[in-house]
């Protein structure tokens, strides 16, 4: 009834009131006079006074309580728009515009609160193979494009408890948890081989081979973040001297090992 105009409220309300009042004034005037010749000016009255009163009364109460409905359901549209607007800020916030995978911020701050959960968890960190010739030769939406592929993979081929994010222009991070280095192995080899072996086409019929190197160590919960980044990172760049489209898990002698040019001069920068 509170979504009805406030005209339609105040008739049903008057003919509720008329018909209760004509009811209760006909009921006790026959019972105590019986019926007269007064009856039916008395039952005028009783029509007569209800409406007098009620029509006024409800048509205020009945605007307001429409007014007050229509006053609630804008703040409830308000409170979904805000909601929106939340969300999409929270997006911005922690997610890679363009591949969706959450962004550095974002994924170091959910990796921190899932490895206190497992003892045994791989880091990976994945880059794409001679990512500026894809933008050279072929352009920089053909780069974006390349890495929303890369990004697709890791979807397709990652359990859904598995942490992705982007850390770098072509550089990716990989968070499993409760997973061995056994198993961690078997996984970076799945990702690197299902981009490998998946098309991509900067134009048409021109088709251009995606391949990424993959470092990864383990890591858990009492242990420092930034050095097993660095040992990830230092695994990569094993994988890259060793030819790129490789997978190299980390060992303690690869600290005494020179990275390449490349990756000094990025580590600089």
């Amino acid at each position: 009834m509170s979504q009805m105009s406030p005209i339609r409220q105040t008739v049903i309300i008057s003919l509720i009131a008329v018909l209760a009042s004509f009811t209760f004034t006909s009921v006790a005037y026959l019972a105590v006079f019986g019926l007269d010749d007064r009856f039916w000016r008395a039952m005028g009255i009783a029509i007569m006074v209800p409406w007098g009163v009620t029509i006024p009364l409800c048509f205020y109460a009945s605007k307001q309580r429409f007014s007050l409905t229509n006053l609630t359901n804008q703040l409830q549209n308000a409170q979904i728009k805000l909601h929106e607007v939340n969300k999409a800020l929270e997006q911005r916030a922690n997610f890679d515009g363009m591949t969706g995978l959450h962004n550095r911020d974002s994924f170091l701050a959910r990796l921190d609160q899932m490895r206190a959960r497992q003892m045994a968890n791989i880091l990976m960190i994945v880059d794409v193979d001679h990512f500026k010739e894809i933008n050279d030769n072929y352009g920089h939406a053909a780069g974006d494009q390349a890495l929303i592929l890369v990004a697709n993979i890791f979807r397709k081929v990652l359990r859904r408890k598995d942490l992705v994010g982007r850390i770098g222009g072509e550089e990716f991070a990989i968070f499993l948890p409760g997973t061995s280095p056994a198993e961690g192995k078997v996984i970076a080899d799945m990702v690197r081989y299902e981009i490998e072996n998946t098309i991509f086409e900067p134009y048409h019929k021109m088709r251009h081979v995606i391949t990424v190197s993959i470092g990864l160590t383990d890591i858990s919960s009492n242990q420092d973040r930034s050095e097993r980044m660095a040992h990830a990172d230092t695994a990569l760049f094993a994988a890259k001297r060793r030819g790129r489209n490789k997978v190299v898990l980390f060992e303690p002698g690869m600290l005494t090992e020179l990275r390449p040019f490349h990756g000094m001069m990025r580590d600089l920068h």
